[in-house]
């Protein structure tokens, strides 16, 4: 275990890219022992069960989410460049070998995710719609943003259509995808 660099943050980079890559049941702690050239038990020490390993995914990306949010460079950006930032965040899934949301990937298997797993993912999910409907709202108040309904209405399209975009580029490409994200943009902007 210590010829494992960095082995706590080792392990989550590779389940992060796994969960997002296969998904929560696609993977086991023999995929990631393999490529660290360890037993499964050097990932057990660390992580007990894979619920244990999936929840602290979920935990260091909420984490993550929240110190890019409360960071200046983010709150202090227009309301069309935190609509861009926020966008961004998936452009980059997609941009690295495909990858989906790892939010996506944990609903798409929400009913077969143990019950912790499912209370974080649920977590995430609501900090990043609190997130964008509090952009989405501060963009029309604004004047930058036009749509009808509620903003966290109009959060939850546009989270759930960017998820799907990203899976929807996985058999279409990336061009469908980034087409999708400019219409996006165009159903917003005035």
């Amino acid at each position: 275990m210590s010829k494992i660099k960095n082995s706590k943050r080792t392990i989550l980079n590779l389940a992060e890219a796994l969960l997002q890559d296969k998904g929560f049941n696609g993977f086991s702690y023999a995929n990631i022992a393999a490529e660290l050239g360890v037993k499964n038990a050097a990932i057990h020490y660390h992580y007990p069960s894979k619920e244990d390993l999936g929840i602290a995914v979920m935990q260091r990306y909420r984490e993550r989410f929240k110190l890019w949010i409360n960071n200046s460079r983010v709150k202090d950006l227009t309301p069309e460049a935190k609509l861009d930032w926020f966008l961004s965040i998936y452009i980059n899934m997609r941009a690295d070998q495909g990858k989906i949301c790892l939010v996506g990937s944990m609903e798409a298997e929400f009913n077969s995710i143990p019950d912790g797993l499912q209370s974080e993912v649920q977590a995430l999910h609501k900090d990043l719609l609190t997130w964008l409907q509090a952009a989405l709202a501060e963009g029309r108040d604004a004047g930058v943003f036009t749509f009808k309904g509620e903003p966290a209405d109009k959060a939850a399209l546009i989270l759930s259509t960017v998820q799907g975009a990203l899976q929807m580029a996985r058999a279409l490409g990336a061009k469908k995808f980034h087409g999708v994200i400019q219409q996006i943009k165009l159903d917003l902007l005035k």
